[in-house]
């Protein structure tokens, strides 16, 4: 008797993986506006562009030929957006500190490796990877963003806030990703 393979896949009927791959493909340019006084040499427009451009139109095509059957080919998108991701790490004009950027990288290294355990089925639930993206969201809306709606901190530039909001958008489509997750035989 054959034994039926166990894991994920993505049902390609289901719009909302890729949709919001989409979405995230075309708030990638708004991230340039904060990165305008760097963009003067090719490879930097090419890795803030590129990367994350490459990343959401190949996570749409794996997810329409081969999310039903080899899902774990999701890796290379996730690490070519989290690579694009890490490059603007980099680029941050922020003083924000060896602190800040460890934990980030840290965090960017965390959703490669949940990623592929995922896909492998080693974690056995989709649920790890719906809170991991979903949190920096919820972080942002409520500790960063409240107090500056509420009044209580000054707004920052405009710059710095589409920076945030093109990782913000990727953290939510792949959000949506993993929630379009379905067990391929439960």
């Amino acid at each position: 008797m054959k034994e039926e393979k166990r894991g994920f896949r993505i049902d390609p009927g289901r719009p909302a993986a890729i949709d919001s791959m989409l979405a995230f493909a075309f708030c990638i340019p708004m991230q340039i506006l904060g990165y305008a006084d760097r963009l003067n040499k090719p490879v930097v427009a090419a890795a803030l562009v590129f990367l994350p451009v490459l990343s959401a139109l190949l996570m749409i095509l794996v997810i329409l030929k081969f999310g039903r059957r080899a899902l774990w080919l999701s890796v290379f998108p996730v690490c070519i957006g989290v690579l694009g991701f890490a490059f603007k790490l980099i680029l941050d004009p922020r003083e924000a500190g060896l602190l800040h950027h460890s934990l980030a990288a840290a965090l960017y290294l965390l959703i490669v490796v949940l990623w592929l355990l995922t896909v492998l089925y080693v974690i056995k639930t989709k649920w790890v990877l719906a809170i991991l993206f979903l949190l920096p969201f919820l972080k942002h809306v409520f500790i960063d963003d409240l107090p500056v709606l509420l009044g209580t901190v000054p707004a920052v530039p405009l710059s710095t806030w589409l920076k945030e909001f093109s990782m913000l958008s990727f953290m939510l489509a792949l959000f949506f990703c993993a929630l379009s997750f379905e067990k391929a035989n439960p």
